[in-house]
């Protein structure tokens, strides 16, 4: 029933919110946020000719994405890893489930109290960051610009609930909370670090050297209608085509798929650069967040198999 399953998530968050690691994981996202925000600063100092091109909120958004990227699937897998295994481990599973609480109900109070961890986690990070890099690098954010940084909590959150289930499936296989802790941060080292690099690696032994440059810095030349893009486009377009078919069901890509939609921009007829619409963003991105998703729905239902048909012997 749903009374036993949030008894073992008013637990399960009561003993996070008293956890060095969960705060400290906390503390880590805020100053990641800081250092975007001080890069995003730089870079518009640095391109101060070129206000049309480059907006300090813009920077803050891209990096605030490459934050989310690293921090959020740190999270997921620091409330995941030790979920089952460390309570194994300890030897009290066996006492838990010894009173009337059903198994399911045990895996679901972990759920819950993940779910709420997690917003909980980025909620505050964001809350204290956000006004923090406004008022350290005096960046002016639109009411558009504060929409779409908190829109990109929705993807973020299901980053993290992502690599929470794939560290719970691990976690309901593990006897010790440190081999779960190992092969969860394994599987987030392959899709962050390894796969990247062998999808640009087949992308090279499919499409061959670049071509030799033109010395043409755009794709085409304006005002000359019609005109075929540079080799060089042509193959860097290509060539991010094969790294994204390599990377697609990778839930790092995804995030970043949708994460840059909801930051994406396009021309204006008066020639300066706007953000696409939300609903446009939204569009593009729903694929993305479907497989994220469905990622988390995968394992957490693997979990529940598993750990239903376990015997404990400990």
């Amino acid at each position: 029933m749903i009374e036993k399953a949030l008894v073992v998530a008013r637990k399960e968050i009561l003993e996070n919110l008293k956890s060095a690691r969960y705060w400290g994981i906390v503390a880590i996202f805020i100053l990641f946020y800081l250092a975007a925000a001080s890069y995003a600063g730089f870079a518009v100092r640095g391109f101060a000719g070129m206000a049309t091109f480059t907006r300090a909120a813009f920077e803050l958004g891209n990096q605030a994405v490459t934050t989310f990227q690293y921090v959020a699937p740190i999270l997921g897998i620091a409330l995941g890893f030790s979920a089952i295994a460390a309570e194994r481990e300890k030897g009290t599973i066996r006492l838990v489930l010894s009173r009337p609480i059903f198994r399911d109900d045990f895996i679901n109070g972990k759920v819950i109290a993940a779910v709420c961890l997690i917003t909980l986690a980025l909620g505050v990070s964001t809350a204290v960051s956000l006004p923090l890099a406004v008022i350290v690098q005096g960046i002016n954010l639109t009411g558009e610009d504060l929409v779409r940084l908190l829109l990109l909590l929705l993807p973020a959150t299901l980053l993290a609930l992502v690599y929470y289930a794939m560290a719970l499936f691990v976690s309901v296989l593990s006897s010790r909370s440190g081999q779960a802790l190992v092969i969860s941060l394994v599987v987030w080292i392959f899709f962050t670090f390894i796969l990247p690099i062998v999808a640009s690696l087949i992308a090279f032994q499919v499409l061959g050297p670049p071509p030799a440059f033109t010395g043409r810095p755009n794709a085409t030349t304006p005002g000359v209608p019609g005109q075929e893009p540079s080799p060089v486009a042509q193959y860097r377009t290509q060539l991010n085509q094969i790294t994204s078919s390599v990377q697609f069901f990778s839930p790092n890509a995804r995030f970043s798929s949708v994460a840059n939609a909801i930051f994406a921009r396009q021309r204006t007829s008066a020639g300066s650069f706007a953000y696409v619409s939300i609903a446009d963003a939204l569009s593009r991105g729903w694929l993305d967040l479907t497989i994220l998703a469905a990622y988390t729905a995968v394992f957490i239902a693997l979990s529940y198999v598993v750990f239903l048909r376990r015997q404990e012997v400990r």
